[in-house]
């Protein structure tokens, strides 16, 4: 049934249930004026055995499952089920997959949520009234969303329609602020960042955003020059796009364990010349080694500066490839030497209005996707066909490898895995231009 045609779906599962069928995938259920789809309804010799099924690696009361579980259950109950058995069944990060392919038993744990569900019913009847009552309301109830509170333990869903609401330069934007002193501006009717007063302490780089949007002005420091002298042409360009696939996608790993299977590396020699190397991963074989030896290959030059953007990511995975493959780790090693991280020098020495004044969660912060189009009004990742953000990149490489894109589909996605990668590196370079620009280097022109 259509996931819409709710009252089709509660027929179909009581007519399954009144027949011998083992096992009820999305069974659909509705009492307390609540509707669910149970993701599996297990058959027993005395009653029926609830199972939730999650792409975890554990029961976290952290991430709500006992609380999921717990308001299926009284939905279940009060429906008439006869619920013997609450299960959570959840991934086992412990198993490595072998050629035969995925043993879904061993890669799956089933965890009894048996007792924990019965003990949390109490609790949801008591809120289940109170969240009717808000849903009479004519209005919604104001809300104070922030960025920490509405990205953990998910990004929720309706981030975007409660900023809406919020000015352009609402405090919340500014750098790591901390959600007290953002509550105590709150408190104070304090909304808009150049609304906050002098006597407000801020801690300095908070601060220097606060001056920097009241002037409208770009700050820079005076040793931004010195800064970038350690990244002057010549310079390779590098960032990498990793997977960690709830189902291993390759022999020999475990559910999420991560593995590289693209980069993207510009060079940019002395005379301003840029060209560009890529990499992205075929086949069903792990990529690691050819990803190591095609990198190797594409930084050939060992005295000079490799320019990332969040040095702690390519530098883990570089870690990780020299602990796999010990006979590449002086090459790798090389590389990893020459690491220079363009992000502290941004974060250290500029701060543009443009870095405020947009609402997402990158918004406030020094993500290459929030400094490259105020700082290279020219490029945007808006502005990509398809893959644009690396969990995306991720997603879509998994699903190629599992053969859920295949020919054409799969062509058009590797295009757009390759688009986006180069977009990364080719960023940092223009990027390390509109610095130089700004301290009135003439690299800026190369």
């Amino acid at each position: 049934e259509k996931p819409y045609e709710h009252e089709a779906a509660v027929a179909r599962t009581l007519e399954l249930m009144a027949g011998d069928t083992p096992a009820i995938f999305e069974a659909a259920f509705e009492a307390h004026g609540i509707r669910i789809r149970v993701d599996i309804l297990e058959r027993l010799e005395e009653g029926w055995g609830f199972r939730e099924v999650k792409s975890s690696t554990s029961a976290s009361e952290e991430k709500g499952h006992v609380d999921d579980v717990a308001v299926q259950l009284y939905v279940l109950q009060g429906a008439g089920v006869d619920i013997t058995s609450v299960e959570l069944i959840h991934v086992n990060n412990t198993y490595r997959l072998e050629s035969g392919g995925v043993v879904w038993p061993e890669m799956l744990i089933r965890r009894d949520l048996t007792l924990e569900a019965n003990d949390r019913l109490s609790q949801v009847a008591d809120k289940v009234p109170k969240l009717f009552e808000v849903l009479a309301l004519d209005e919604a109830p104001e809300v104070y969303a922030t960025k920490s509170l509405c990205a953990k333990p998910y990004r929720c869903d309706y981030f975007d329609h409660c900023m809406a609401a919020k000015p352009q330069d609402w405090t919340g934007l500014l750098y790591r602020i901390h959600p007290n002193r953002l509550a105590a501006l709150h408190a104070q009717g304090i909304e808009s960042i150049p609304d906050i007063p002098e006597d407000f302490k801020l801690p300095e780089k908070q601060a220097l955003a606060l001056d920097c949007l009241a002037s409208g002005e770009i700050w820079v420091s005076e040793d931004l020059a010195d800064a970038l002298d350690a990244l002057r042409p010549s310079a390779y360009y590098m960032d990498f796009e990793t997977m960690a696939p709830g189902i291993p996608a390759y022999v020999g790993t475990r559910p999420y364990e991560t593995a590289p299977f693209q980069f993207s590396v510009h060079y940019i020699d002395e005379d301003g010349v840029l060209t560009h190397t890529a990499y992205l991963a075929e086949g069903d074989v792990h990529p690691g080694r050819e990803f190591a030896e095609e990198l190797i290959a594409a930084i050939d030059q060992t005295d000079l500066p490799v320019v990332v953007y969040n040095e702690s990511f390519e530098l883990g995975v570089l870690g990780a490839l020299c602990e796999m493959f010990p006979d590449l780790a002086e090459d790798l090693g090389a590389i990893m030497k020459n690491v220079v991280d363009l992000l502290p020098v941004v974060r250290d020495h500029v701060c543009h209005p443009g870095f405020i004044t947009k609402r997402s969660l990158d918004a406030g912060t020094y993500s290459i996707k929030n400094v490259l189009p105020a700082l290279v009004p020219s490029m945007n990742y808006a502005d990509l066909d398809g893959v644009a953000e690396g969990g995306e990149a991720s997603r879509v490489f998994a699903a190629i490898v599992h053969s859920v894109y295949t020919g054409r589909e799969a062509d058009d996605y590797r295009q757009q895995l390759l688009d986006y990668c180069e977009q990364d590196t080719l960023a940092m370079v223009e990027i390390q231009k509109a610095l130089w620009a700004l301290c009135g280097s003439a690299h800026a022109s190369a």
